[in-house]
């Protein structure tokens, strides 16, 4: 597989501002490349640390064009993995973000062991 197969639940843009924040542990240890595409992420983070390009119906109203961060096509070259290693792991913590906001669980990230 190439392409993160995406459920479209919203959730990763739900809590974007708490990844973004200095003091979050995913923040702290993140690559440089990784650090510096956050500092210039180009969209305000809502109060409730939500993006703010994130549509009432869970959708990305920039997502044609947005920011190489929010892009799964290139998060693997920046983190230096697989794609298949990238897709294993994005799965398990999409999965925690789902469970954790209670959502339906159509939207748990499924992910052959074949990957």
């Amino acid at each position: 597989m190439t392409d993160f197969p995406c459920t479209s639940c919203g959730q990763c843009c739900r809590v974007i501002g708490e990844y973004f924040d200095h003091s979050h542990s995913n923040y702290k240890s993140a690559s440089l490349a990784v650090k510096t595409l956050i500092d210039s992420f180009p969209y305000d983070i809502n109060p409730d640390n939500s993006c703010s390009m994130l549509s009432e119906d869970g959708l990305c109203t920039v997502y044609e064009n947005r920011p190489i961060i929010c892009n799964t096509k290139f998060a693997p070259q920046l983190n230096h993995m697989s794609q298949s290693q990238f897709n294993q792991l994005m799965a398990q913590h999409c999965n925690i973000l789902i469970n954790a906001a209670n959502l339906d669980p159509k939207y748990l990230v499924q992910i052959s062991e074949a990957e």
